[in-house]
């Protein structure tokens, strides 16, 4: 594989990664960290190395399930995250493993990840769209206090001003007698 060949695979994968990012992104109460775009950029990377040197393949990605296994069990992951992380490492183990001579093929996969994982993000999305900002609304409440969504909308409205918006419960504190909501406005 030459240099050119290489760096057409790796813009390739940048582009596409960069697309499924942008929608993942586009859900606004939920976001996912760009550093999780090189998750993808080191699976190329590391897919590469270990097709030049010694070491087999499946020996290098059994140590990198270790290692991200290890890395991850630490903190717990949204689906979209879960979906964006798997999709990267799948274009970029096709992107540099897929033989050249069949790029049409390649392209093909590509094409097809990309296309539904834009359309199922789209379809998940449209309802997040509604409302495209949010904020941290704590509410005092009594022992009379109901839970009913109409007392909960009247005591946001009351609060903060907002004609039109959706809430969610976050918490309900009963040391502090306080609720936590997420306000989508």
């Amino acid at each position: 594989m030459d240099l050119n060949e290489l760096a057409g695979r790796f813009f390739l994968l940048f582009f596409s990664i960069l697309v499924l990012y942008f929608f993942s992104n586009r859900k606004d109460n939920e976001t996912i960290n760009p550093l999780m775009v090189i998750v993808g950029l080191c699976t190329f990377s590391l897919c590469y190395l270990f097709t030049k040197i010694e070491i087999g393949v499946g020996i290098g990605f059994g140590l990198f399930a270790i290692f991200s296994i290890l890395r991850f069990r630490t903190q717990s992951f949204t689906v979209n995250a879960i979906i964006f992380l798997f999709a990267t490492i799948t274009l970029s183990i096709l992107d540099i493993m897929y033989p050249f001579e069949k790029i049409e093929i390649l392209l093909f996969f590509q094409i097809i990840i990309i296309g539904f994982y834009v359309v199922a993000s789209i379809i998940v999305n449209r309802k997040a769209s509604k409302y495209l900002n949010t904020v941290d609304v704590k509410i005092a409440f009594a022992g009379d206090f109901s839970l009913e969504n109409g007392t909960i909308r009247k005591v946001v409205h009351e609060k903060i001003n907002i004609q039109d918006f959706d809430f969610k419960i976050v918490l309900v504190n009963t040391v502090t007698n306080e609720i936590d909501l997420l306000v989508f406005y």
